[in-house]
């Protein structure tokens, strides 16, 4: 007999598993807003060197990111073109040809 109900418990664990790294990932952010919050307001300095300070660091965090997704976005085509090779030589190897047609 074949037990369908593996089917949905196996659902059920990644809708868990999804909402468990989404909970963890909002207290993480939560927890370094709060953090650059209680600096703003414990920092000695003013608050126009401050907002100077603030524009600068979400400038270079902006910069950061737009290199980091080219970076991955290189990444990814080159895993993709590697892919698309593996999965032509294995097509090739279950088919019994040499990639000519030819037995």
């Amino acid at each position: 007999m074949c037990n369908n109900n593996q089917g949905s418990d196996n659902k059920q664990y990644n809708k868990s598993g999804i909402k468990d790294l989404f909970e963890i990932s909002t207290i993480v952010l939560a927890s370094i807003f709060s953090g650059f919050i209680l600096g703003l307001l414990f920092a000695p300095q003013s608050g126009l060197k401050s907002r100077k300070i603030i524009v600068e660091k979400i400038k270079d965090i902006i910069d950061r990111g737009k290199f980091t997704l080219a970076e991955v976005r290189v990444i990814g085509e080159d895993l993709l073109g590697k892919s698309k090779k593996k999965v032509d030589e294995v097509s090739t190897i279950i088919k019994g040809t040499d990639g000519a047609g030819k037995r």
